[in-house]
Formats: structure tokens, C-alpha cells, sequence
């Protein structure tokens, strides 16, 4: 399990650029970047599957039961 930076691979976040609860996969770094890699059971092809580690904040318990609902 990695943790960097307050954000843990596995757990759920809220993408704003996505605009949708998303799992983070992985994390990477690209130059002084840190990208996060993510993904949602309803992806599309607008859907952004790698954004900056800025871009995703905590998701709210009604998020969360919302992703799980599907």
C-alpha cells in the first residue's frame, strides 16, 4: 500500500477535473509532476485517467455511497 503525500492507493477520491468519485490506482512522477493514475466503473472516452495529485480531494460519505450504488 503507498501513501504519499496524504493520498492512498486504493481509496477513493473526488476528481475535479472527471467531476465524479474516482479509485486512485497509482502514483507517479514525471519530472517534478506528481500524476495520479485513477479510475471509475463508468468510464468514458472523455473520462481523464491520469491528472495531478492537486486535482483530487477527499470524497464525502454520500459520494462514496453514490460510487457504490451504481
Amino acid at each position: 500500500m503507498n501513501i504519499t503525500k496524504g493520498l492512498k492507493v486504493g481509496s477513493l477520491y473526488h476528481s475535479k477535473v472527471n467531476n465524479k468519485v474516482v479509485r486512485l490506482v497509482s502514483i507517479d512522477r514525471v519530472g517534478s509532476q506528481r500524476i495520479a493514475t485513477i479510475k471509475h466503473h463508468a468510464q468514458d472516452h472523455l473520462f481523464e485517467s491520469e491528472v495531478f495529485i492537486s486535482d483530487l480531494i477527499k470524497a464525502t460519505a454520500d459520494q462514496v455511497k453514490a460510487y457504490f450504488k451504481r
